[in-house]
Protein backbone atom coordinates (compact mmCIF):
# COMPACT_ATOMS: atom_id res chain seq x y z
CA UNK A 1 0.00 0.00 0.00
CA UNK A 2 1.26 3.55 -1.00
CA UNK A 3 0.14 5.88 2.07
CA UNK A 4 0.75 8.72 0.21
CA UNK A 5 -1.07 7.93 -3.11
CA UNK A 6 -3.73 6.77 -0.75
CA UNK A 7 -3.84 10.05 0.77
CA UNK A 8 -3.51 12.39 -2.51
CA UNK A 9 -6.71 9.94 -3.92
CA UNK A 10 -8.99 11.63 -0.85
CA UNK A 11 -7.86 15.04 -1.21
CA UNK A 12 -10.01 18.04 -0.75
CA UNK A 13 -7.87 21.41 -1.26
CA UNK A 14 -10.49 23.83 -0.22
CA UNK A 15 -10.50 22.04 3.15
CA UNK A 16 -6.59 21.60 2.86
CA UNK A 17 -7.32 25.58 3.04
CA UNK A 18 -9.50 25.21 5.20
CA UNK A 19 -7.66 22.87 8.27
CA UNK A 20 -4.10 24.44 7.55
CA UNK A 21 -5.16 27.65 9.33
CA UNK A 22 -6.21 25.77 12.57
CA UNK A 23 -2.65 24.95 12.86
CA UNK A 24 -0.98 28.53 11.46
CA UNK A 25 2.49 27.44 12.50
CA UNK A 26 2.46 24.68 9.71
CA UNK A 27 3.29 25.21 5.64
CA UNK A 28 0.62 24.66 3.89
CA UNK A 29 2.44 22.67 1.24
CA UNK A 30 2.87 20.33 4.01
CA UNK A 31 -0.92 19.35 4.34
CA UNK A 32 -2.26 17.86 1.25
CA UNK A 33 -6.20 18.03 2.56
CA UNK A 34 -7.75 14.69 3.78
CA UNK A 35 -10.49 14.70 6.50
CA UNK A 36 -9.61 12.76 9.83
CA UNK A 37 -12.05 9.97 9.10
CA UNK A 38 -10.45 9.24 5.90
CA UNK A 39 -7.22 9.46 7.70
CA UNK A 40 -8.47 6.66 10.21
CA UNK A 41 -9.57 4.53 7.60
CA UNK A 42 -6.42 5.00 5.33
CA UNK A 43 -4.46 4.30 8.82
CA UNK A 44 -6.56 1.57 9.42
CA UNK A 45 -5.94 -0.17 5.70
CA UNK A 46 -2.12 0.53 6.12
CA UNK A 47 -1.57 -1.09 9.92
CA UNK A 48 -2.86 -4.32 8.44
CA UNK A 49 -1.14 -3.99 5.44
CA UNK A 50 2.18 -3.07 7.51
CA UNK A 51 2.92 -0.42 5.04
CA UNK A 52 6.00 1.34 5.82
CA UNK A 53 6.42 4.89 4.32
CA UNK A 54 8.34 8.67 5.29
CA UNK A 55 6.11 10.88 7.08
CA UNK A 56 6.53 14.04 4.76
CA UNK A 57 3.21 15.41 5.12
CA UNK A 58 1.15 16.47 8.05
CA UNK A 59 -1.40 13.45 7.10
CA UNK A 60 1.05 11.20 7.02
CA UNK A 61 2.48 11.90 10.52
CA UNK A 62 -1.01 12.04 11.34
CA UNK A 63 -1.11 7.80 9.70
CA UNK A 64 2.38 7.26 11.66
CA UNK A 65 1.04 8.11 14.90
CA UNK A 66 -2.16 5.95 14.41
CA UNK A 67 -0.02 2.88 13.16
CA UNK A 68 0.75 2.67 16.77
CA UNK A 69 -2.76 2.25 18.47
CA UNK A 70 -4.08 0.14 15.23
CA UNK A 71 -1.29 -2.33 14.73
CA UNK A 72 -1.37 -5.47 16.14
CA UNK A 73 0.99 -5.36 18.28
CA UNK A 74 2.85 -6.09 21.92
CA UNK A 75 2.54 -3.33 24.12
CA UNK A 76 6.38 -3.02 24.25
CA UNK A 77 6.79 -2.96 20.68
CA UNK A 78 3.83 0.02 21.08
CA UNK A 79 6.64 1.74 23.38
CA UNK A 80 9.21 1.60 20.73
CA UNK A 81 7.18 2.34 17.67
CA UNK A 82 6.39 5.46 19.88
CA UNK A 83 9.53 6.15 20.94
CA UNK A 84 10.61 6.96 17.55
CA UNK A 85 7.15 9.05 16.91
CA UNK A 86 7.30 11.18 19.61
CA UNK A 87 9.98 13.55 18.05
CA UNK A 88 8.42 13.60 14.71
CA UNK A 89 5.44 15.65 15.90
CA UNK A 90 5.42 18.71 15.41
CA UNK A 91 1.79 20.01 15.73
CA UNK A 92 -1.13 20.16 18.30
CA UNK A 93 -3.76 18.36 16.01
CA UNK A 94 -1.09 15.22 15.63
CA UNK A 95 -0.25 14.97 18.96
CA UNK A 96 -3.60 15.61 20.84
CA UNK A 97 -5.72 13.33 17.76
CA UNK A 98 -2.86 10.48 18.39
CA UNK A 99 -2.63 10.61 22.40
CA UNK A 100 -6.69 9.82 22.00
CA UNK A 101 -6.13 6.99 19.53
CA UNK A 102 -3.79 5.62 22.35
CA UNK A 103 -6.49 2.98 24.45
CA UNK A 104 -3.84 0.57 25.22
CA UNK A 105 -2.53 3.28 28.08
CA UNK A 106 -5.50 2.19 30.36
CA UNK A 107 -4.39 -1.29 30.18
CA UNK A 108 -0.72 -0.56 31.35
CA UNK A 109 -1.17 2.71 32.95
CA UNK A 110 2.97 2.30 35.34
CA UNK A 111 4.24 1.78 32.06
CA UNK A 112 2.83 4.33 30.46
CA UNK A 113 3.38 6.87 32.94
CA UNK A 114 7.18 5.97 33.23
CA UNK A 115 6.86 6.58 29.55
CA UNK A 116 5.81 9.82 29.39
CA UNK A 117 7.13 11.61 31.94
CA UNK A 118 10.68 11.32 30.46
CA UNK A 119 9.55 14.03 28.09
CA UNK A 120 8.76 16.70 31.21
CA UNK A 121 11.87 18.71 30.23
CA UNK A 122 11.67 18.11 26.40
CA UNK A 123 10.82 19.82 22.78
CA UNK A 124 7.33 21.96 22.98
CA UNK A 125 5.37 18.61 21.40
CA UNK A 126 7.29 16.40 23.10
CA UNK A 127 5.45 18.12 26.92
CA UNK A 128 2.70 18.60 25.08
CA UNK A 129 2.40 14.79 24.54
CA UNK A 130 3.23 14.30 28.01
CA UNK A 131 0.34 16.69 29.18
CA UNK A 132 -2.44 16.02 26.58
CA UNK A 133 -1.97 12.22 27.93
CA UNK A 134 -2.10 12.93 31.27
CA UNK A 135 -5.41 14.60 30.39
CA UNK A 136 -6.72 11.56 28.64
CA UNK A 137 -5.58 8.78 30.85
CA UNK A 138 -4.42 9.97 34.03
CA UNK A 139 -6.70 12.41 35.54
CA UNK A 140 -8.12 9.62 38.08
CA UNK A 141 -7.38 8.94 41.56
CA UNK A 142 -4.12 6.71 41.40
CA UNK A 143 -2.27 9.63 39.81
CA UNK A 144 -3.44 13.16 40.17
CA UNK A 145 -1.19 14.16 42.39
CA UNK A 146 1.53 13.28 40.46
CA UNK A 147 -0.24 14.96 37.97
CA UNK A 148 -0.90 18.23 39.32
CA UNK A 149 2.80 18.18 41.03
CA UNK A 150 4.59 18.01 37.34
CA UNK A 151 1.98 20.65 35.38
CA UNK A 152 2.81 23.14 38.45
CA UNK A 153 6.29 22.86 37.83
CA UNK A 154 6.82 23.17 34.16
CA UNK A 155 7.04 26.82 34.04
CA UNK A 156 7.71 27.13 29.87
CA UNK A 157 6.66 30.11 27.51
CA UNK A 158 5.68 28.11 24.32
CA UNK A 159 1.68 28.30 23.66
CA UNK A 160 1.34 24.76 23.04
CA UNK A 161 2.51 23.84 26.56
CA UNK A 162 0.60 26.27 28.04
CA UNK A 163 -2.37 25.86 27.18
CA UNK A 164 -2.51 21.98 27.09
CA UNK A 165 -1.75 22.75 30.76
CA UNK A 166 -4.53 24.88 31.21
CA UNK A 167 -6.93 22.67 29.63
CA UNK A 168 -5.83 19.78 31.33
CA UNK A 169 -6.25 21.49 34.83
CA UNK A 170 -9.61 22.57 34.25
CA UNK A 171 -10.93 19.26 32.78
CA UNK A 172 -9.10 18.04 36.32
CA UNK A 173 -11.03 20.64 38.35
CA UNK A 174 -14.10 18.65 37.58
CA UNK A 175 -13.53 15.52 40.28
CA UNK A 176 -10.38 17.63 41.77
CA UNK A 177 -11.64 21.00 42.55
CA UNK A 178 -9.79 21.21 45.69
CA UNK A 179 -6.39 20.38 44.27
CA UNK A 180 -6.98 22.99 41.09
CA UNK A 181 -7.85 25.70 43.58
CA UNK A 182 -4.59 25.22 45.66
CA UNK A 183 -2.60 25.92 43.08
CA UNK A 184 -4.81 29.04 42.13
CA UNK A 185 -5.09 30.37 45.40
CA UNK A 186 -1.12 29.36 45.98
CA UNK A 187 -0.74 31.42 42.98
CA UNK A 188 1.57 28.07 41.79
CA UNK A 189 1.11 28.71 37.78
CA UNK A 190 2.74 31.35 35.35
CA UNK A 191 0.15 34.16 35.52
CA UNK A 192 -0.88 33.18 31.96
CA UNK A 193 -1.49 29.44 32.76
CA UNK A 194 -3.48 30.86 35.79
CA UNK A 195 -5.79 32.97 34.02
CA UNK A 196 -6.41 30.72 30.89
CA UNK A 197 -7.12 27.79 33.46
CA UNK A 198 -10.01 30.09 34.92
CA UNK A 199 -11.07 30.87 31.72
CA UNK A 200 -11.30 27.37 30.26
CA UNK A 201 -13.28 26.36 33.71
CA UNK A 202 -15.49 29.00 33.49
CA UNK A 203 -16.38 28.10 29.67
CA UNK A 204 -16.88 24.38 30.68
CA UNK A 205 -20.51 23.14 30.74
CA UNK A 206 -19.32 20.76 33.60
CA UNK A 207 -19.15 23.51 35.94
CA UNK A 208 -21.88 25.27 37.85
CA UNK A 209 -22.36 28.82 38.11
CA UNK A 210 -21.51 29.42 41.24
CA UNK A 211 -17.87 27.69 41.34
CA UNK A 212 -17.40 29.64 38.06
CA UNK A 213 -18.29 33.11 40.01
CA UNK A 214 -15.75 32.14 42.45
CA UNK A 215 -13.43 31.60 40.01
CA UNK A 216 -13.66 34.68 38.15
CA UNK A 217 -12.89 36.20 41.23
CA UNK A 218 -9.25 34.44 41.42
CA UNK A 219 -8.17 35.96 38.08
CA UNK A 220 -4.64 37.88 38.26
CA UNK A 221 -4.69 41.31 36.62
CA UNK A 222 -2.21 41.39 34.38
CA UNK A 223 -1.15 44.51 31.92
Amino acid sequence: MNVREELFKNQDVKYGDFHSKLIPDYDRNEVIGVRLPVIKKIAKKAAKEDAEFEAQYYEEKMVKGLLIAYKKISFNERLDELEKFVPLIDNWAVCDCCSSAYKFAKENLDEVWKFIIKYKNGSEYEIRFMVVMMLDYFLIDEYIDRVIDILSSIKRDEYYINMAIAWTLATAYVNYSDKVLNLLKNNALSPWVHNKTIQKCVESYRLNDEDKTYLKTLKIKTR
